[in-house]
């Protein structure tokens, strides 16, 4: 049965063309496909992989409503998205049967299982890492699954020796920005450097109690298994890619906005503590 557009069917973030030629969040100043890190991912999906792209298997982990499978699915990859809300995966529903593209396929499963669905050429893992308990061994998994190229878009975290030394959770630097009056004070109230996984990096409350947590179906952009999450430091997590079997490893900087030198140097990038990482097996 296709679903129905409805005030149950509601579009949080992606505004998709669909093929009549409407939009899913019309009142967003741009689409899915004019979106800077979907034009990033496309970008490096083209350097990747030139040329026709129908025989190469791509998965969405952790999909939201479907807006990056629909684009992938356009320049010819054979997409999954994977998602495990049910509001979600109604969206996403919606979205198929709204664009005639055989090659796009969704289902409902937690991400955690996503190698019961078989080997990938591409992953697209885009809002999820930080939300898990345990990241880097998440970043195996997602290794085996993973023939060519990973793209990574995550939280990290920014721990100075000052953090460490005085055990300095974010929200004094936040605190600071804003008597600095900076246009971009640090944007996420994490903990004071701790060791978790293996590696450095801060804790983040995503449910504060139990029944916070017992109402995650509708909190659309929280973790799912965990009341916690850890955010790996941010170069622990560029090392923690080459270790589990990428031997090129990059960020991609092409999203930042106004420009990647005003982004980089005025502080938006580390208020907002979000990049795009990619891991790249050549043998």
């Amino acid at each position: 049965m296709i679903p129905k557009f409805t005030d149950q069917l509601q579009f949080t973030h992606h505004n998709i063309r669909l093929d009549d030629g409407t939009f899913t969040k019309p009142e967003s100043k741009l689409s899915m496909a004019d979106y800077p890190y979907c034009i990033s991912a496309r970008n490096i999906l083209e350097a990747v992989f030139p040329g026709d792209k129908t025989q190469l298997r791509l998965v969405d982990i952790g999909c939201l409503e479907g807006g990056y499978a629909v684009e992938f699915a356009r320049m010819g990859f054979q997409v999954l998205g994977l998602e495990v809300r049910e509001l979600n995966i109604a969206a996403c529903n919606y979205v198929k049967s709204k664009t005639d593209l055989s090659n796009l396929d969704f289902v409902q499963d937690n991400a955690l299982n996503i190698a019961d669905h078989g080997v990938f050429d591409a992953v697209f893992c885009s809002g999820l890492l930080y939300h898990l308990e345990y990241p880097m061994q998440y970043l195996k998994t997602l290794s085996s699954v993973t023939r060519k190229l990973l793209i990574l878009q995550t939280q990290f975290s920014i721990i100075r020796p000052i953090d460490t030394r005085l055990r300095l959770s974010t929200s004094l630097r936040q605190a600071w920005d804003r008597l600095l009056l900076k246009r971009e004070p640090v944007n996420f109230l994490l903990s004071a450097p701790a060791e978790h996984d293996g590696v450095p990096g801060r804790w983040f409350t995503e449910f504060k109690d139990e029944r916070s947590f017992s109402r995650r179906e509708t909190s659309r952009w929280a973790s799912w298994d965990n009341r916690r999450s850890f955010w790996v430091q941010r170069e622990h997590l560029l090392q923690g890619v080459k270790d589990v079997g990428f031997d090129v490893v990059l960020e991609q900087y092409d999203h930042l906005e106004p420009s990647i030198a005003e982004s980089l140097l005025g502080g938006s990038y580390s208020a907002q503590l979000r990049g795009m990482f990619i891991g790249i097996k050549t043998r």
